[in-house]
């Protein structure tokens, strides 16, 4: 997989929620809070897909770099919490915390993060924010700024595979 290093595609995030929509079928655990999440990324998807050659362009390199950035972070952990849901898990080891957290308060908190990736993009590629556009419980999208990219600077761009601990053995 890319290294936040080195410059994320479009395709590699769209890639990424496919396999999340692929893995999210085979869970035994936390189903709904899986199938929720799931449900977000696939708007990501449908969004990043329809994506054309001239949007892309247009688009300010840096910023989108931000977006792909947050949502590679997004989309790899999900992953990770699919894989672990798949095999029955309830718990995961964060690095850096004395004990395991629920994987489902770890979905949510992921799912907590789509608002404003989605926000993101349609800064990146000039799209209106819709604020009408409500979630499932009937939450408005939060409106974001050019601001949000500022804070996106200093995120942490570590990969899932190195934030969570393997605790299978």
């Amino acid at each position: 997989m890319e290294s936040p290093g080195v410059p994320i595609r479009l395709g590699s995030i769209i890639m990424l929620i496919k396999y999340g929509m692929e893995r999210v079928e085979m869970v035994t655990s936390n189903k709904k809070a899986c199938a929720s999440l799931v449900d977000d990324l696939t708007i990501i998807h449908d969004i990043l897909s329809s994506t054309n050659e001239e949007e892309k362009q247009k688009a300010e390199n840096h910023r989108l770099q931000l977006v792909m950035n947050r949502l590679y972070r997004i989309t790899t952990r999900a992953n990770v919490l699919f894989d672990r849901c798949a095999s029955g898990k309830t718990t995961i080891k964060i690095r850096n915390f004395l004990q395991a957290t629920s994987i489902k308060g770890e979905l949510h908190r992921l799912q907590s993060e789509i608002p404003k990736a989605l926000g993101m993009l349609c800064l990146v590629f000039h799209v209106k924010q819709m604020s009408a556009y409500s979630r499932g419980g009937g939450v408005a999208l939060p409106l974001v700024d050019e601001t949000v990219f500022n804070d996106e600077e200093e995120q942490d761009l570590e990969p899932a595979e190195e934030y969570y601990v393997d605790d299978d053995g």
